[in-house]
């Protein structure tokens, strides 16, 4: 029972160690920088959650990561690599940027459904290209998308620095979109707003694609092989390119949810990488939606707590950043030590 539990289970138990031994790699590195391990992410925990106001911060930073990852982890499932994610996310934030200021005279709500339909729609056809691009003429996916980035992040940039600068904004802005299309803030001086609803709403409809509908099983044959599924009756091309298309709706929409609840504006600046980070975490969660789900709040909450451990125990920031990396080393790792001995014991 327990052997079939452990079978069953396999990779959930991998990501769950995994995490657990880079926690406590990063408590050495918290410790030979003379620092108590314990105390640091305490006060790490306590500047993310400790109270009404750092839970709004923390869930405001968890908006665009969540999104993110599950963007990253729809394409995966379906067998593609959307390495484009961000330039895609830079285009659907400026379409919807677009939206607010030049039709700005339309009604509020239309404003703001037609600015992230518009920004998912940039999106999805930024990443349309290069897919059927890879899946027709056989051309590189990583190779397309990651062009495609530049591209599209370049194009954007010279947007904001040209034909729509901001007459008093600072260099690499536009123009504040309509109010009539901005989300309300849950707080006054916080950045949370009524994004969260359409984020949680998207990425649990396409968690629940991909856990239960027959689209999302049909996308797991694609990617464990492609060639079998199409002997199986799946049309692989056509599911291939629906997981392309939801990841980049969902890149495009972190994207235009950015400008329409929280900065107002396009700025050139939008991402700190948030998609990279996504594909991170979408990798040490082997593309499972709610483990992705799962890590990306962890993720939130750690770097939002970041700078509390830092002002508490002069531990860096990026500490955040080596325990993740660390994380994914340890269950590309274990994944592999695992095939080879379920391999190792087959064959005995």
């Amino acid at each position: 029972m327990k052997h079939s539990f452990a079978r069953e289970h396999r990779d959930l138990i991998i990501i769950i160690l995994s995490f657990g031994f880079s926690l406590v790699l990063g408590g050495v590195f918290i410790a030979l920088y003379g620092a108590d391990p314990l105390a640091a992410y305490a006060s790490m925990i306590r500047g993310a959650l400790g109270d009404g106001d750092a839970v709004l911060v923390t869930l405001a930073r968890a908006v665009p990561i969540v999104l993110a990852t599950m963007s990253i982890a729809v394409a995966f499932n379906g067998g593609m690599w959307n390495i484009g994610a961000e330039g895609q996310l830079f285009l659907g934030a400026f379409a919807a940027a677009w939206v607010g200021i030049d039709l700005g005279f339309l009604p509020g709500p239309l404003l703001t459904v037609l600015g992230l339909a518009l920004g998912m729609g940039a999106a999805m056809f930024w990443a349309w290209m290069p897919a059927r691009l890879s899946l027709d003429k056989g051309l590189n996916i990583v190779v397309l998308t990651i062009m495609c980035n530049s591209i599209a992040i370049l194009f954007t940039t010279w947007l904001a620095t040209g034909p729509y600068a901001g007459a008093r904004a600072n260099s690499g802005t536009t123009d504040r979109i309509a109010e009539a299309m901005r989300l309300p803030h849950f707080h006054a001086f916080g950045t949370l707003n009524w994004g969260i609803f359409i984020a949680a709403a998207a990425v649990l409809l396409v968690a629940l694609w991909m856990i239960a509908s027959v689209a999302g099983y049909e996308w797991r044959c694609c990617r464990m092989n492609a060639t079998f599924a199409g002997y199986a009756g799946i049309d692989a091309r056509s599911r291939r390119m629906q997981a392309m298309m939801a990841s980049a709706a969902l890149a495009g929409l972190a994207g235009a949810l950015l400008v329409v609840g929280d900065h107002y504006r396009f700025l050139t600046t939008l991402s700190p990488g948030y998609t990279w980070t996504g594909m991170i975490l979408a990798m040490m969660t082997a593309d499972r939606p709610v483990a992705g789900i799962a890590a990306a709040l962890i993720y939130a909450v750690m770097s939002s707590g970041a700078l509390e451990m830092e002002l508490a125990t002069d531990i860096p920031t990026e500490l955040v950043s080596v325990i993740v990396c660390c994380a994914v080393l340890f269950v590309t790792a274990g994944v592999a030590v695992a095939d080879r001995l379920a391999n190792r014991i087959r064959e005995d």
